[in-house]
């Protein structure tokens, strides 16, 4: 299949490496003057959990990029893997210039879909939630490649999601399917929203690992976060990743902040996935922000994100300052 994706951030190259190996045409749409820097292609060192590929493979990605596109340009799927406060305004640009290719958007979702459904039919587009990640190391893209979800916004699954997880399929990417997919995804948001916000407070895994009481915190706010998705109507026991969180029993808390710390030391999946933790503090502020501000609309108490917002702010201003 011809693949077009935007960009050529983290996300963008390991899906498309990984596409591209497996025979389908990816094409990376970048910004103007970004073309030339990629036309030897990009090392990259990954981390590759997909049964019966090499599990550290390092080497070039030759990618074909290109600055520019025209509805002449035939694709068959259009990835976009952006920022979810920026996906509107790159859908605008996007999608009269992609002819009839479907939509995979591979991002996050707090604020639902009237701003996407604006620019583009449901019947197009599916979401995706990436479990790869990495970061940028002296020019190469230092990463691990797992799997990724896929579903419709809501309702049942549909054709279009089939059709999505077999293109992942056909690269040996392990591909979950969800009905639903905006819960799924206000879940991670939840969860990760509040294990983020509390990593910053702490000031790095160490010292949430190494303090009981930052750990501990670190799971309320977690609990506090999955509080605001249950008063949108998310049945939360229908969702594994929340079960950490939920747990009354102190036990089971020092169950799975001692897997959670063993998983950081020594496996390098996480380990990858999490290196950009401390690269986006308008990320941070932005997951912060949507979360107490949708907490107090519904009358959650957020005692221990409250107490995280001095943190937060200076995390922000810092990027203000870097950004001057």
């Amino acid at each position: 299949m011809r693949v077009l994706v935007i960009g050529a951030g983290i996300v963008g190259q390991i899906y498309g490496w990984a596409l591209a190996e497996s025979g389908h045409r990816v094409v990376h749409l970048v910004r103007p003057g970004r073309a030339a820097a990629l036309r030897d292609g990009q090392p990259i060192d990954v981390y590759d959990r997909r049964k019966g590929h090499k599990r550290n493979f390092r080497g070039v990605y030759k990618l074909f990029a290109t600055e520019s596109l025209s509805p002449a340009d035939t694709f068959d799927w259009v990835i976009v893997p952006v920022k979810h406060y920026d996906l509107a305004e790159a859908l605008e640009e996007i999608v009269p210039r992609a002819g009839a290719a479907d939509f995979l958007l591979l991002t996050q979702n707090w604020l639902g879909t009237a701003d996407i459904d604006a620019v583009l039919p449901r019947a197009r587009y599916v979401f995706g939630d990436a479990k790869a990640g990495g970061t940028f190391s002296e020019g190469v893209l230092v990463a691990a490649l797992s799997a990724i979800d896929i579903g419709p916004p809501e309702g049942q699954l549909t054709a279009l999601a089939h059709k999505a997880a077999d293109l992942f399929r056909s690269a040996d990417i392990s591909t979950r399917l969800h009905s639903d997919m905006l819960h799924y995804l206000w879940i991670q948001y939840a969860t990760t929203g509040g294990l983020w916000t509390a990593l910053i407070q702490a000031g790095g895994f160490d010292a949430i690992f190494s303090d009981p009481a930052a750990g501990r915190a670190a799971f309320q706010a977690g609990r506090e976060c999955l509080d605001v998705v249950k008063q949108r109507g998310v049945v939360l026991s229908a969702y594994p990743d929340a079960k950490p969180f939920l747990t009354n029993s102190a036990l089971l808390r020092r169950f799975f902040m001692g897997l959670m710390r063993w998983m950081f030391l020594h496996w390098e999946y996480p380990k990858r996935c999490s290196a950009h933790a401390f690269g986006d503090p308008l990320e941070v502020a932005t997951f912060y922000d949507d979360l107490i501000g949708t907490g107090h609309r519904l009358g959650v108490s957020m005692p221990v994100m409250e107490s995280y917002s001095e943190a937060i702010r200076r995390f922000a201003a810092n990027e203000a300052v870097l950004q001057h």
